[in-house]
C-alpha cells in the first residue's frame, strides 16, 4: 500500500511495483490512481479518511508529505501534520491491523551533515528548519514506536531522472522541478562559459536516480529489517564544475580565486542582515549509502552527470 501515490516518487513506485507483479493499493487525493492499482481517494490525508484501509500482511510505504522547503516554511503547521503526526497515526492503525511493515520515506535533509565530511545515517545534527525538522521528528517517533510491526526509514538524497521502460516502471516519469533545474543550469552555464570557463570551488552534493531509489525501496520492503535507517545516494558526488560541464557541454574548471570572492560577498551580505543562498551553495552536503549497499546489496547504476549530459544532448 502506497500512501501519497500521486506524488513524483509515489506514482512512479506504484507503476514500478505493478510492473513486477505486486498488487498495489494507492492512496491519494486524486480521483484515480495508476492503472492496475486499487485506488482509494481521500479528501484529506487524515487517519479518519484512511480508516479501514489496512489488512493483515500489508506492506505500507508512506510517500506522502510536503517536500517544498518554501511551502513548509510558509505552512509549518501543515508540514508538521503531514510529515510527522499523520504517519505516526497511520503506523498505529497499520499495526492494529497486523500489517507486515511500514516504510517511511524521509529525506537526507532530516539531518545537517558536518560540512565537507561524508555523513552516514547517525552522523550530523538534527535539522532545525521546518521541513528537515518535521522529517527528523517523524523518524524518531516511528522508530521509537512500541507497535508490533516492522518499521524502517529511508532517506533519499536529491532525487532526479525518470523511470525508464527498462526499470520496470512502464512509462517515463520525470520530476518537473528536476527538469526545470537542468534546463536553467544549461542556459546559465552556457552563457557563463562563453566568458569565464571557471566556477567557484563550491560544495559537493549527493544525488540519487529515481530508478535506483525504487530498487532500494523494494529491497527494504522485502527484507526483514526492523527499526533501521538507510540513506540512498549514488557513490559519486557533483560540484559546480561537474554540473556546469555536463549541463552546458563546455569544460568548466574550479577556481579558488572565485571561491574566495564569492565567500567574501556572502559573508558581507550576512553581516548586513541580507539573506543569501551563497553560503548554502558553498556548503558541502555529502551522504554515504554504504550501509544500504552492504546490508541489502543495493547497487545504484545511474549517475547524475550522465543524466545532465543526456538532457543537454537531447535538447
Amino acid at each position: 500500500m502506497i500512501i501519497g501515490s500521486s506524488g513524483y516518487i509515489g506514482s512512479a513506485l506504484s507503476r514500478y511495483l505493478l510492473a513486477t507483479g505486486d498488487p498495489v493499493v494507492s492512496v491519494s487525493r486524486r480521483p484515480s490512481g495508476p492503472q492496475g492499482a486499487f485506488h482509494h481517494q481521500v479528501e484529506t490525508l487524515s487517519a479518519k479518511d484512511c480508516a479501514g484501509l489496512f489488512v493483515a500482511g500489508d506492506r505500507v510505504i508512506y510517500a506522502a508529505g510536503m517536500a517544498s522547503v518554501r511551502e513548509c516554511r510558509q505552512q509549518p503547521g501543515a508540514a508538521e501534520l503531514v510529515n510527522c503526526r499523520f504517519p505516526g497515526e497511520l503506523l498505529g492503525a497499520a499495526a492494529a491491523a497486523q500489517a507486515d511493515s511500514f516504510l517511511y520515506l524521509s529525506s537526507v535533509k532530516a539531518v545537517t551533515p558536518p560540512s565537507g565530511q561524508l555523513a552516514r545515517e547517525y552522523e550530523g545534527q538534527p535539522a532545525s528548519d521546518v521541513y528537515g525538522g518535521s522529517k527528523w521528528r517523524a523518524e524518531q517517533q516511528l522508530l521509537a514506536s512500541p507497535a508490533e510491526i516492522r518499521v524502517n526509514v529511508l532517506r533519499p538524497a536529491a532525487v532526479y531522472g525518470e523511470c525508464e521502460n527498462g526499470s520496470g516502471a512502464g512509462q517515463a516519469d520525470v520530476h518537473p522541478v528536476a527538469a526545470k533545474r537542468v534546463m536553467a543550469w544549461r542556459q546559465k552555464f552556457r552563457v557563463w562559459g562563453r566568458f569565464i570557463p571557471r566556477v567557484p570551488t563550491t560544495g559537493f552534493r549527493s544525488f540519487v536516480a529515481l530508478g535506483d531509489l525504487l530498487d532500494a525501496i523494494r529491497l527494504i520492503v522485502e527484507s526483514r529489517c526492523d527499526r533501521e535507517v538507510f540513506i540512498a545516494a549514488e557513490p559519486q558526488y557533483c560540484d559546480l564544475s561537474v554540473i556546469g560541464s555536463a549541463a552546458s557541454g563546455r569544460t568548466m574548471k574550479n577556481s579558488d580565486f572565485l571561491t574566495a570572492i564569492v565567500g567574501l560577498v556572502a559573508r558581507s551580505l550576512s553581516v548586513m542582515g541580507v539573506k543569501s543562498g551563497l553560503l548554502e551553495v558553498g556548503r558541502s552536503e555529502l551522504y554515504s549509502s554504504a550501509r544500504l549497499r552492504t546490508t541489502l546489496n543495493w547497487r545504484p547504476v545511474r549517475r547524475y552527470r550522465q543524466f545532465l549530459q543526456a538532457v543537454n544532448e537531447g535538447s
